[in-house]
């Protein structure tokens, strides 16, 4: 018997960022949803909206046309169950929202800098962040170590946090390139993310991003959008 689903409805703005680890997990679970520009699910600009929605902050998810769901993290761990990645025990579950909560405190303002910063400022970011990625990384690291289940932080198969994890490391990566290579925990936990059914499939297929550090902007049905919270 084939699995329903609610009708999902992802809201969010012209960025790679808070929405990335839960598309993934949805593409994962094939879990079909549709993503929505706030300005075209919403019928109207980010200043006229912002007072109607959640605690005014996107992204936002839509079930079914009526409950409205605020905070990635709490979409996250909605949507881990439909794309069954919650894991099956309380402790676990525990565990990797803890590890979930930890991939998101990590490199601020790493979204911000990628997606907006230019120039000098952008330099500077990128510098203060790198400062600080060793002794952050480092438990990350020690603890895909310590779990010889892998390649995922809680075994062989992903739960929601690896999405979150991932997306912020990928980011790191885009500061960066070379900057895992000395991390072969971390190198198989990519390729591990990467390959998965589903995944693949959107990190090859979502609008990429160019222009970074200079005029950032999303390729958008092969066109060039500023990337921001605006209309083109």
């Amino acid at each position: 018997m084939e699995k329903s689903f609610p009708k999902l409805d992802l809201v969010y703005f012209k960025m790679r960022a808070f929405t990335e680890a839960i598309q993934m997990q949805l593409c994962y679970g094939n879990v079909p949803y549709t993503y929505y520009m706030a300005w075209e699910y919403f019928e109207k600009s980010w200043p006229e909206m912002k007072k109607e929605i959640g605690f005014g902050q996107l992204p936002v998810l839509i079930v079914d046309n009526q409950t409205t769901i605020w905070q990635s993290g709490s979409i996250m761990r909605y949507t881990a169950k439909l794309a069954n990645t919650l894991p099956a025990n309380e402790e676990d579950q525990a565990i990797a929202d803890a590890i979930f909560e930890s991939s998101q405190e990590l490199f601020q303002p790493l979204n911000a800098t990628i997606n907006f910063k230019t120039g000098e400022e952008y330099e500077a970011l990128k510098k203060t962040i790198l400062a600080g990625f060793e002794p952050k990384i480092f438990y990350f690291n020690k603890y895909l170590e310590s779990d010889k289940r892998g390649p995922f932080f809680l075994g062989e198969n992903p739960s929601y946090c690896d999405f979150g994890v991932y997306h912020q490391l990928s980011m790191i990566r885009v500061l960066e390139p070379s900057i895992f290579d000395d991390w072969p925990n971390l190198v198989s936990f990519f390729n591990a993310i990467e390959n998965l059914s589903g995944v693949s499939e959107y990190l090859n297929s979502r609008p990429e991003l160019v222009g970074i550090k200079e005029e950032p902007k999303l390729i958008i049905k092969g066109k060039a959008v500023p990337t921001g919270m605006m209309p083109d």
